[in-house]
C-alpha cells in the first residue's frame, strides 16, 4: 500500500483519559520514535471521552478540558514536541485547545498517516475522509471475536480505517485460536521503545521482582464458542498465589483497584503489595521503580493466554529496555520472541521457579540479554520502519524540499546506535554502543577518490579511545565524497588496540596514512606532526571524538573560497562556544536525520565567532604558512585553540562558523580522563595563565549563542527558587560559568566550582573529594543551598560519593528533574569534615 511520502504523522491517543505513566510512556515512545525517524509528529485527542478525575481530583469537576489540555501540553513540552498537539473537547463544547480547529483539519488533510492508537478514538468524518486512518490495537481478542460474531457496530467502526495492526503477533499462526477475519487484514506489530529512555539505574538492581497493574478490572470478559474468557488479570495471579512460598525470590505487586481484603490475602501468602497510584502518575517515579527492580514477574489476561494471541506487554518491554529480566505468562509470544535469555515464558508454577533460578545463577548475563533483546526486537527503529514500510513510507522522512534521506546514509553503523553518553569526565558510552562499534566490519572507501584541483588533508590525533576513533574515521570514509582528500592520523602512544586498527585501516584505504608515536607528545605537537606531513592545499584538524555527516567536507571548505576567511569550523552539539546549537538527537540515525534537515535550510551561511574550538577546523595552506604551527607550550591540550584563533584574527583574517555544516562532538573523551586523577584542573589553570601572559589579556569563558530551550530552563529555575527558597538566601549553583543561572532575584547566587575571587573555576572538580571540599568551604562561607540545573544532573551520577555525601548530611529541598534539584545545606545534622568518600 502506497500513501505517498508526506512528512506528518498524527497520533490519536487518550493520555488525558488514562493519565498514568504506563499509557503516557506507551504514547511517548510512538511520538518520539516517529520524530527520531525524521517525521513531523503531532498528538491529538478527539475521542469525545471525559478527561480522568486524576487530572482534576476525585469529586471535583472544574474545567476538565482546560486541565486536560494543560496536562497534554506539559507532556509534549517535556519531550521537546512543543506545540504539536491538540485537544478537541468533543465531550463538552467542542472547543479546540493547542491547534485551532482550522489548523487541526488542515493537519488531517496533509498528514501521511493518522494512527488511531489503541483503537480508542471514534473516527470523525475528517479522519475517514483522508483515506489514511490506521487502526492500531494494543489489546487484541475482543475486536476479532466481535467480528466473528458479525457485530455490526465493530464492522462499521473498523471500515473507516485503511489498515489494521495488532499486538496479537501470533494472530493467524498455527496454534492461535483467535478467530481470523475474512474482511479485515490484521497485521502484527509490537510496542516500540526508545531505548535510551530506559538506562539501567546507576545504583544497580534491587532484590525484588515487581510488576505494575490493576488487581481487578471487571466488565470486559468475552464469550467465544460458548466459553467465557476473562479480562481481569487477578484470575491468573490467583493460580500462582503460593509462588512466594516456593521460591527464595522476593516478589512485589504494585496494584491499583485492590481492596484491603485482597491486599491482606496476598500479603498472607508472602507477596509484597504497594499502591501503584503512589508513583504511577509520575513518569520519572514509574521509570525509576522499573529500573530499581530486579526484574519483572507478571501474568497476562486469560483471553490472550488460552487463545494464544501472542500479545506481549508494553510495560514488560520497558523492563527489558532497562536491562531487567522478565518472567511472564506464555501467550504464544515465544513463537516470535526468543526466550531463555533475559526473557522467560511460563505456564506452570515450576516453570516460573526455574526461571528465577536460572536468572539468579547468572544475573548480569540475563540483564545484558534483556537489554539486547529490547534493542533487537523493540527499539523504535526496528518496530516503526516495519509499520511505515507497509504504506511505502521511507525509513527517514522527506526533507522540507521533498528529497528523501537515503537509507544508505545509515552506514557504517546501525541507525539505532545510541550516542548519548552514560557519564562524562571522561565521556563514557553505553556498553552496547561500544560493543557494536568495535565488532563492526572495517570500513573500506568504495571507488576511486575524485581528482580535484584542491586536495584536502584531514589531520586526526588519537590517544586510546578506539571506539571514538572508529566512529570518527569510518564516518569520514563513509561520508566524504568530495573533494579529493587524504587522512593523516597521528597516534600519541596508544596502549589499547588503536595502533593495530590504524594499520589495518591504512592497508585497506590507501589515502589513510598513519604516524605512530611511542609516547604522548601532547595535542599541539601531534597536530603539528600531521600538518608537516600534509600534502593538501586545504588543511582540516579533526578530533577523534567526532562523527562527520554526508557532504560535510565539501560544504566546509567552500567557505574558504572567501579569502577573508582564515579559519572555519562547523556547528556542533558540544563545543562550549557560539558554535554550539541545540541538537535533540540521541542515536546515530537521529543524528543523520537532524544534520540533513539542518543543512537543507542553511546552505552557504556562516557567522564570525571569537574562538573556534579545534575539534574541527579548516584553513587554506597559505593561512597556515603565514600563521604557523600550533603553540606546543600548551602541552597535553587546552587553550591552543584560543591561542590560534587570536593569531588568525591578529593577522587580519576572519574566524567563522559554517552554519550549513554540523559535526557531532562527544567532548571530554580524552582530556576528560585527566579529571580522574586530578590533573585536569592543574592543566587548565597552568594553560590559562600561559595564555594570559602571552596575550596580555584576561581570559574570558567562551560566549554561547542564545538557546530558547535553555532560556526557558533558566526561567523555570527562577520560578522554582522564588517559590521554594527564602529571600536573601545564598545559593550555590553548578553553573558551568553561566551568569544567567545566577540571576535568582533576591537570592545571592555563587558559581560552583569557583576560584578564590568567586569566578567560575573553568572546569569541573577532579574527583568527589575535591567537590566535597569546595562545597563545604562555600557552606562555611555562608552557602545555604546547592542547586543543580537539569543540565548538570549528570553530576549526581558521575560524582557518586559526592551524591552520597549530600544525601547523608543534607536534605533535598526541591526535586524537579526537568528543571533542577536543590539541597538545603542548613537545618539538619552538620558535617564537620573527615573522610566521606572512596574516590
Amino acid at each position: 500500500m502506497s500513501l505517498g511520502r508526506g512528512r506528518k504523522i498524527v497520533l490519536l491517543g487518550m493520555m488525558s483519559k488514562h493519565p498514568v505513566a504506563g499509557v503516557i510512556w506507551q504514547t511517548v515512545h510512538y511520538l518520539v520514535g516517529f520524530r527520531r525517524l525524521g517525521f513531523d509528529v503531532y498528538y491529538v485527542e478527539a475521542g469525545a471521552f471525559q478527561p480522568s478525575w486524576l487530572l482534576v481530583g476525585r469529586g471535583e469537576d472544574g474545567d476538565r478540558s482546560a486541565k486536560a489540555a494543560a496536562f497534554i501540553d506539559g507532556i509534549m513540552q517535556r519531550f521537546d514536541l512543543g506545540d504539536r498537539w491538540a485537544f478537541h473537547a468533543l465531550h463538552a463544547d467542542g472547543r479546540c485547545y493547542g491547534l485551532s480547529e482550522v489548523q487541526l483539519k488542515q493537519l488531517y488533510r496533509s498528514a501521511a498517516l493518522l494512527i488511531n492508537l489503541h483503537g480508542a478514538t471514534v473516527p470523525l468524518p475528517e479522519h475517514t475522509a483522508t483515506g489514511r486512518l490506521v487502526y492500531l490495537e494494543t489489546d487484541p481478542v475482543t475486536p476479532q471475536i466481535e467480528l466473528y460474531d458479525d457485530l455490526q457496530q465493530t464492522i462499521d467502526f473498523l471500515e473507516q480505517h485503511c489498515a489494521f495492526f495488532t499486538f496479537g503477533e501470533n494472530y493467524g499462526n498455527p496454534g492461535c485460536k483467535v478467530p481470523v477475519s475474512e474482511h479485515f487484514d490484521f497485521r502484527p506489530t509490537r510496542q516500540p521503545v526508545v531505548l535510551d529512555f530506559w538506562q539501567p539505574h546507576s545504583d544497580g538492581a534491587g532484590s525484588t521482582f515487581t510488576t505494575i497493574g490493576n488487581w481487578q478490572n471487571p466488565g470486559r470478559d468475552v464469550t467465544f464458542q460458548g466459553e467465557v474468557y476473562h479480562w481481569s488479570k487477578h484470575h491468573e495471579f490467583m493460580k500462582f498465589l503460593d509462588l512466594p512460598d516456593r521460591t527464595n525470590q522476593a516478589l512485589e505487586l504494585a496494584l491499583s483497584r485492590c481492596h484491603e481484603a485482597d491486599k491482606c490475602m496476598l500479603e498472607s501468602k508472602g507477596w509484597q503489595v504497594r499502591d501503584a497510584l503512589g508513583f504511577s502518575t509520575d513518569l520519572d517515579a514509574y521509570r525509576s521503580y522499573i529500573a530499581r527492580s530486579r526484574g519483572e514477574f507478571t501474568v497476562a489476561k486469560d483471553q490472550n493466554i488460552r487463545l494464544r494471541s501472542g500479545w506481549f506487554s508494553d510495560r514488560s518491554a520497558t523492563y527489558l529496555a532497562a536491562g531487567r529480566p522478565v518472567v511472564t505468562q506464555e501467550t504464544g509470544f515465544s513463537n516470535i520472541l526468543p526466550i531463555g535469555q533475559g526473557l522467560f515464558a511460563f505456564s506452570e508454577m515450576e516453570e516460573a521457579e526455574q526461571a528465577f533460578e536460572s536468572i539468579n545463577s547468572d544475573y548480569e548475563h540475563h540483564c545484558q540479554a534483556a537489554r539486547a533483546l529490547a534493542r533487537e526486537y523493540f527499539n523504535y527503529d526496528v518496530v516503526l520502519p516495519q509499520l511505515l514500510a507497509y504504506f511505502g513510507l521511507p525509513r527517514f522522512a522527506s526533507s522540507p524540499r521533498g528529497r528523501t534521506i537515503p537509507e544508505v546514509e545509515a552506514r557504517p553503523f546501525p541507525p539505532g546506535l545510541v550516542l548519548a553518553p552514560t557519564s562524562r569526565w571522561p565521556t563514557t558510552l553505553p556498553e552496547e554502543t561500544v560493543r557494536a562499534v568495535l565488532t563492526a566490519p572495517l570500513t573500506v572507501r568504495a571507488g576511486p577518490l575524485p581528482r580535484t584541483s584542491r586536495r584536502v588533508t584531514i589531520v586526526v590525533v588519537t590517544l586510546d579511545n578506539l571506539v571514538y576513533t572508529r566512529l570518527c574515521l569510518e564516518s569520514v570514509l563513509a561520508y566524504t565524497e568530495a573533494p579529493d582528500y587524504e587522512i593523516v592520523v597521528v597516534d600519541n602512544g596508544s596502549l589499547d588496540d588503536t595502533p593495530a586498527y590504524l594499520r589495518s585501516l591504512a592497508e585497506a584505504n590507501t589515502h589513510v596514512r598513519v604516524i605512530l608515536n611511542d609516547r604522548n607528545c601532547g595535542f599541539a605537537a601531534a597536530t603539528n606532526q600531521g600538518l608537516a606531513a600534509a600534502t593538501g592545499e586545504t588543511l582540516v584538524l579533526l578530533n577523534n571524538d567526532t562523527i562527520v555527516l554526508p557532504g560535510w567536507l565539501a560544504r566546509l571548505v567552500r567557505h574558504l573560497d572567501d579569502p577573508a576567511v582564515g579559519l572555519i569550523g562547523p556547528l556542533s552539539n558540544r563545543t562550549g562556544n557560539e558554535a554550539e546549537i541545540e541538537a535533540p538527537y540521541r542515536t546515530y540515525g537521529e543524528l543523520l536525520a537532524f544534520a540533513w534537515r539542518h543543512a537543507e535550510g542553511t546552505a552557504g551561511e556562516r557567522a564570525d565567532v571569537r574562538t573556534l574550538a579545534m575539534f574541527c577546523a579548516a584553513m587554506r595552506r597559505d593561512v597556515y604558512e603565514r600563521i604557523g604551527l600550533l603553540d606546543e607550550r600548551f602541552g597535553l591540550g587546552m587553550f591552543e585553540d584560543d591561542d590560534y584563533a587570536m593569531r588568525v584574527r591578529a593577522a587580519g583574517y576572519r574566524v567563522s562558523c559554517a552554519e550549513d555544516v554540523f559535526v557531532h562532538h562527544f567532548g571530554q573523551a580524552s582530556i576528560g580522563k585527566l579529571a580522574a586523577d586530578s590533573k585536569y584542573g592543574a592543566l587548565f589553570h597552568a594553560n590559562r595563565r600561559r595564555f594570559e601572559k602571552k596575550w596580555g589579556v584576561r581570559w574570558e569563558p567562551h560566549r554561547r549563542r542564545p538557546n530558547h530551550r535553555y532560556q526557558q530552563l533558566a526561567e523555570r529555575i527562577r520560578e522554582v527558587v522564588r517559590a521554594a527558597l527564602p529571600r536573601g538566601a545564598n545559593v550555590i549553583v553548578v553553573s558551568k560559568g553561566d551568569d544567567a543561572l545566577l540571576d535568582l532575584d533576591d537570592r545571592r547566587a555563587w558559581h560552583f566550582p569557583q576560584t578564590e575571587d568567586g569566578e567560575y573555576a573553568g572546569h569541573h572538580p577532579a574527583d568527589c573529594t575535591e567537590a566535597i571540599t569546595q562545597l563545604e568551604a562555600l557552606r562555611v562561607k555562608g552557602g545555604d543551598y546547592l542547586l543543580f540545573p537539569e543540565t548538570a544532573l549528570w553530576w549526581l551520577e558521575h560524582y557518586v560519593d559526592f551524591r552520597r555525601h549530600l544525601e547523608r548530611w543534607y536534605c533535598e529541598a526541591v526535586r524537579r528533574e526537568d528543571t533542577c534539584v536543590i539541597f538545603a545545606l542548613r537545618g539538619g545534622e552538620s558535617y564537620n569534615g573527615g573522610a566521606d568518600t572512596n574516590t
